[in-house]
């Protein structure tokens, strides 16, 4: 297989990963919640930007926009639990639900999966 056909098989759409994001977020037998996360498009990458640049260069809106782009499940975005919780974004849900290292960490994994990482073990680096 060459590099075009590597690239026609493995489209970016389709990038997707799970990951446990601390030990406070686990269920009553001690196990994880793994967080269901994906790749952020190139247009929700600059979404992100254009945020935090918006906020003045905020890189805890840029880590907030990442994660509330870049996790499915939980969902950030969920109408019901922005209302049940009493704020009215995902930004100020996601402030609500997670620490600040968790948010950290989360849209540090996110941004991993999206390709900021460099050369990754499957390449042998």
């Amino acid at each position: 297989m060459n590099v075009q056909e590597f690239l026609n098989i493995n489209r970016v759409e389709a990038v997707y990963s799970e990951t446990a994001v601390s030990k406070r977020i686990c269920n009553e037998k001690g196990e994880p919640y793994l967080f269901k996360i994906k790749a952020l498009s190139m247009e929700e990458f600059q979404r992100a930007k254009s945020r935090a640049v918006n906020g003045k260069g905020d890189l805890n809106t840029f880590k907030c926009s990442v994660v509330t782009a870049g996790c499915k499940e939980p969902n950030f975005k969920d109408a019901k639990s922005i209302k049940l919780l009493g704020v009215k974004t995902p930004e100020e849900y996601l402030r609500k639900v997670l620490l600040a290292g968790e948010i950290s960490f989360l849209a540090g994994e996110i941004l991993k999966l999206s390709g900021f990482e460099g050369l990754g073990e499957n390449c042998g680096a």
